[in-house]
């Protein structure tokens, strides 16, 4: 989704891996926001 809107990052990440593999856990109550700061963290 992200190579198919940013076409030039496909060349900068070719094996089409643009985050770490890895996942996120936690207990309920999470929310966009809180997720989206994990992420940029």
């Amino acid at each position: 989704m992200m190579f198919d809107k940013h076409a030039n990052l496909k060349y900068k990440f070719g094996n089409r891996y643009f985050w770490a593999e890895g996942y996120y856990v936690s207990t309920v109550g999470l929310n966009e926001a809180t997720i989206r700061k994990y992420i940029q963290d």
